[in-house]
């Protein structure tokens, strides 16, 4: 029987990410057998913060200790206050041990007369005792416990568990720390816990645990947050239906970790909310109700700055005298709310702490808080960034301080390869900018056109090719009527090209045609770009000759102009003709050029074009592994350069799974496909997740079907999406006997495809 589980805990919730934190305790407490085959004793101090997994550790490790034919008995430390019975933990134990024998209890206390005054019903209230007679008593007492599980131990190895004991009390602590001191003769294991996040700077456990910690052969184990794929697998695990990337993604950063965080955010999400749930807020907050005023001031102070404040950012934003700082922040780093970081700052211990006491702000406090951190960050007088300063002003509703940072803020995160921070900033400055009539004066400077530019190509970098969309179409449906020509022309070049990048309702030559009809015929930069576009957009219909003769021109004046984008786009352009033209090797030459060029020059797009194209170049000659190469070249740019979702870096992850497939190495595909660990705009995931199908089905996997029913629902967006997995489906089906719903998915199939591809005839649909 396993006397370990604990009652008051849940323990559904399947374990992962343990594995090895469980094979290293095991082997600490002797679980394992030692070299001689017979059991071995050990003693492990077990310490993680609230919520972090230690009750399902400790009832795996009873459940393994059971299945090697150890006893277990397990005792729990109650948070009763002041008034909290002595030795409460040991009585649990002498409790649950009559349960499974009361011959054994009765014959333990007669042996150990002792041990009657901790067994249950027997706790009796007592008159006052000398000091001798209760120092005689506690060692009767101490000696007597030792002495049972020693009797015990002579039967079968025994594991004694004892759980929170940041609640325990003196008496508890004082013979824990007697047993540890006094050696067993059998084989008898300790096992303590306590969370770590409880013991402030005043706390009674915090001097003895450093005490046990110099015991010999008594070892300190700190059980760490899961990992973030651990936390994946426990998230998928805990929903009832798949649950799409990003939400996962929010997930895991919001739990950093922590199994329970997870399992609440994770039943808040299947409810339909993405706050944080009010009971776990509650729980949270009740460390901050521990701190003085001063001490909750500047936690709230810091929770509008986010997980994380620079000392010198607090200081300058709450209205303190330095000592008085430096006493409140000293109070809650010893009650565990903040804790140090590097370069003198401070975090939350949780970032759901953070968000938690963020939540419980008034309106009025969070605007008067976030204006002082704007004030702060624009006096310079104190380090930030644009993006800090953004989300302040935006927050104190500052709008002209807000738009103009945000906008920078952009600018730095894509200089820095951070395409989806970047979309993001730009998206909040084209928000606040909003309706042009009640734009403040101070930002009638701002360029739209440019700021949605920089958005689109932006958002396509990251993945996002149909907002990206959806956004210039939105301008373009909202430029005034005497927007000067250039203006409309940028943005339906804008459209164009992210229309080339994917499957989308937009007739990229349609888009560029009207461009270049409104354009006028000057030698412009924006010209220069216009024709490499439009020469792209000619390509992709087949018309070569009109491509052909763009590009070239876009190329002559774009190498006038110094515009190496242009020339390596109009260039790469040329070579795909060439090829098609039956020159593939000159086409190779060319690509291997632009490629070496791009990479000199910087230009990420250009370099995962070429390596694209090279690919493409060796997969439509039946060369799959030389493809695959190419393709495996640019995935692992596009991850270097922070792009692995762009049109190209995601594109070639999907060609190079095909080949794969292609050529029977199935394992590689499963791998190619397999998003853990990542996180992927929903399309992306669906796409790759359509390519393994093929796999799963070949495999006669019965779970391929369910994958089929999430993929469906986005076949209007994809092409490829529609193929691969509808193949995958009408082999599931037709091997299930299923012949009636395999017709019907290839007629949905065809009927898709040519509604998004505009053809009535693809090689898809012979296949």
């Amino acid at each position: 029987m396993m006397d370990g589980v604990p009652a008051h805990h849940s323990t559904t919730s399947p374990l992962v990410g343990r594995d090895a934190d469980l094979d290293h305790l095991a082997g600490l407490l002797g679980l394992d057998r030692g070299a001689d085959g017979g059991p071995r004793s050990g003693m492990v101090l077990l310490a993680g913060d609230a919520g972090v997994g230690k009750t399902r550790v400790l009832v795996e490790l009873a459940r393994r200790a059971e299945q090697a034919g150890w006893q277990v008995l397990a005792g729990h430390c109650l948070d009763f206050g002041d008034s909290a019975l002595p030795y409460l933990p040991f009585t649990e134990m002498l409790g649950r041990l009559a349960h499974r024998s009361e011959a054994l209890s009765e014959a333990l206390a007669e042996a150990h007369p002792a041990v009657r005054h901790l067994q249950p019903g027997r706790r009796l209230l007592a008159g006052p005792a000398s000091a001798d007679e209760e120092t005689m008593e506690r060692a009767e007492l101490f000696e007597a416990v030792h002495a049972v599980f020693e009797r015990l131990a002579a039967a079968a190895p025994l594991l004694v568990v004892v759980e929170d004991t940041h609640w325990a009390d003196r008496s508890t602590r004082d013979l824990l720390s007697f047993l540890f001191t006094r050696p067993f003769t059998g084989p008898v294991s300790l096992l303590v816990s306590y969370r770590s996040d409880d013991l402030h700077r005043r706390h009674p456990l915090r001097a003895t645990t450093a005490q046990w910690s110099r015991v010999p052969g008594l070892h300190r184990v700190v059980l760490g947050p899961l990992s973030d794929t651990a936390v994946r697998s426990l998230v998928r695990s805990l929903h009832t239906s798949p649950m799409p990337a990003a939400e996962v993604r929010a997930i895991v950063e919001r739990a950093e970790g922590n199994a329970f965080f997870v399992e609440e955010l994770v039943a808040a999400t299947e409810l339909g909310g993405s706050t944080l749930p009010e009971d776990l807020a509650d729980l949270l907050l009740v460390r901050l109700d521990q701190l003085d005023d001063a001490g909750r001031l500047v936690v709230r102070a810091a929770a509008c700055a986010g997980r994380q404040v620079s000392h010198a950012l607090l200081a300058a934003v709450v209205d303190l005298a330095p000592d008085d700082l430096d006493r409140a922040l000293r109070s809650a780093v010893e009650s565990n709310v903040l804790v140090p970081g590097g370069a003198n700052s401070y975090a939350f211990r949780h970032a759901l702490l953070a968000e938690a006491v963020y939540d419980d702000l008034l309106p009025g406090e969070r605007v008067r808080i976030h204006a002082a951190y704007a004030v702060a960050l624009r006096s310079h007088k104190v380090d930030g960034t644009a993006a800090e300063l953004a989300r302040h002003a935006r927050a104190a509703h500052d709008l002209v301080t807000a738009v103009t940072a945000s906008i920078e803020a952009g600018d730095d995160a894509m200089s820095v390869g951070g395409p989806d921070e970047a979309a993001r900033h730009y998206e909040t400055a084209l928000e606040l900018l909003g309706n042009a009539a009640n734009r403040p004066a101070e930002l009638g400077d701002v360029d739209l056109v440019s700021l949605t530019a920089r958005a689109s190509d932006a958002m396509l970098a990251s993945g996002d090719l149909h907002r990206a969309l959806s956004l210039v179409q939105d301008q373009l449906a909202h430029l005034p009527a005497d927007a000067p020509v250039t203006d409309r022309v940028t943005l339906l070049m804008t459209l164009g090209l992210a229309a080339i990048m994917g499957d989308t309702p937009v007739n990229a030559l349609e888009v560029t045609s009207e461009a270049m009809a409104l354009l006028p015929v000057e030698p412009t930069r924006l010209r220069a770009r216009l024709m490499a576009a439009h020469a792209w957009a000619n390509a992709e219909w087949q018309r070569d000759e009109e491509a052909m003769r763009w590009a070239q021109d876009a190329r002559e004046l774009g190498g006038r102009l110094g515009l190496r984008r242009v020339v390596a786009d109009a260039t790469t352009t040329i070579a795909r003709l060439e090829e098609r033209a039956g020159n593939p090797e000159e086409s190779k030459r060319v690509f291997e050029k632009i490629v070496a060029q791009a990479r000199t020059d910087g230009d990420v797009h250009a370099e995962l074009r070429g390596l694209h194209h090279l690919g493409g170049l060796h997969f439509e000659a039946g060369q799959f592994a030389e493809a695959q190469r190419y393709y495996s070249r640019a995935v692992v740019r596009a991850a270097e350069t922070n792009r692995p979702w762009s049109p190209y870096g995601f594109d070639t992850r999907v060609m190079g799974a095909i080949a794969a497939y292609i050529t029977g190495d199935w394992d590689e595909v499963a791998r190619i496909v397999d998003v853990t660990g990542e996180a992927p705009p929903e399309l992306i995931e669906v796409s790759l997740a359509a390519i393994g199908l093929g796999v799963a089905a070949g495999r006669g996997d019965a779970e391929a079907l369910r994958t089929f029913q999430r993929v469906r629902p986005w076949w209007d967006k994809d092409g490829v999406v529609a193929i691969y997995s509808g193949a995958a489906a009408i082999d599931l089906y037709a091997d299930s006997g299923d012949y009636e719903s395999a017709i019907r998915v290839y007629e949905e199939v065809v009927d898709s495809v040519t509604a998004l591809w505009q053809v009535s005839t693809f090689l898809a649909r012979f296949r």
